[in-house]
């Protein structure tokens, strides 16, 4: 009978510490959500400025690479809202004359936005080739396709594969709906 009263308190505890847990978990996940909101109008301007047009999309990638933080910084050099390198950075900066580094986080966005539509355009509107090339960049995607045979063997052997930069495309995509669901980046942008 002794053991009953310490199995009830530890399923307790467990109940009260795993839900507390969780809940630590949705907050977390849901303070990025809002963070990228409080980015709304940058991310419907940026997304009309440089011919995105999808600020879900935009939004879905802020929150997948810096989860809405502007001072993000990776490790390996990437920064801002959407986790540009340096380079490629000052690469599409120069392509739309604009002045820095450094950049605002408002032309942090619009860098990003411009290069996922480039890289859009590159792929001929193949997003799951756009978000790969953002994440791993164009010359890796071109390797890797010349080396399967072309775009879908290539994507194939990507979802077969696990860890897989396959994953990365899955949850902007997801994401994506997430804030199309929300519907709040629209709303916003347009008040």
């Amino acid at each position: 009978m002794v053991g009953r009263p310490r199995q009830r308190l530890s399923l307790a505890l467990l109940l009260v510490f795993g839900g507390t847990a969780a809940g630590i978990q949705f907050r977390r996940s849901f303070d990025g959500v809002l963070r990228v909101e409080g980015w709304s109008q940058a991310i419907v301007e940026a997304s009309q400025q440089s011919g995105l047009g999808d600020p879900s999309l935009l939004a879905a990638l802020v929150y997948s690479e810096s989860r809405g933080r502007a001072d993000a910084l990776s490790s390996v050099g990437a920064r801002g809202l959407c986790q540009l390198k340096p380079a490629t950075a000052a690469e599409v900066a120069m392509r739309l004359e604009m002045d820095g580094p450094p950049f605002t986080p408002e032309q942090n966005l619009l860098l990003g936005a411009t290069y996922l539509r480039e890289m859009m355009q590159r792929w001929q509107g193949n997003l799951d080739l756009a978000l790969l090339a953002y994440r791993m960049g164009p010359t890796a995607v071109s390797k890797g396709v010349e080396k399967a045979g072309g775009e879908e063997a290539w994507l194939e052997q990507l979802r077969r594969r696990k860890p897989s930069p396959w994953e990365y495309r899955t949850k902007v995509l997801r994401y994506r709906r997430r804030f199309e669901e929300r519907g709040r980046l629209q709303a916003r942008g347009e008040a």
